[in-house]
């Protein structure tokens, strides 16, 4: 397994500590929200500053745009028009789910001192 995967898996149990490993899950919570349930579940899951905190993680990854789609989030608990909105807006910014993997591959490589040291596990 290649270190960016273990990375990503360690992500997704929310096990790092380094910042960008704390990027990374922040991410992915919100993202699997996101992608599964839509804006105003979402709104309704996390408070507006941990919106704010993923479009934060959005941004060291360089995604602007999901950034920007990510503190519009609580307009989607207010209104229909911009739930839809947002939903349509998600699906077309990211229609293939690849976005954020591409983002972390690419940012990996230059920042691997802001993940915690990838350890092997030694299978017997």
């Amino acid at each position: 397994m290649r270190d960016v995967d273990r990375v990503w898996n360690r992500a997704c149990a929310h096990d790092g500590t380094g910042l960008g490993d704390q990027h990374l899950s922040r991410l992915l919570q919100v993202h699997g929200v996101l992608l599964h349930s839509g804006a105003a579940v979402t709104a309704g899951r996390f408070s507006p500053a941990e919106l704010l905190a993923a479009a934060s993680s959005a941004e060291y990854f360089g995604l602007y745009s999901l950034a920007r789609l990510l503190r519009d989030i609580p307009a989607a608990a207010i209104s229909r028009l911009d739930e839809q909105r947002l939903d349509d807006e998600y699906r077309d910014l990211d229609p293939d789910g690849l976005m954020i993997p591409a983002a972390f591959e690419a940012h990996y490589p230059e920042a691997r001192d802001d993940f915690d040291p990838v350890t092997a596990t030694v299978s017997r």
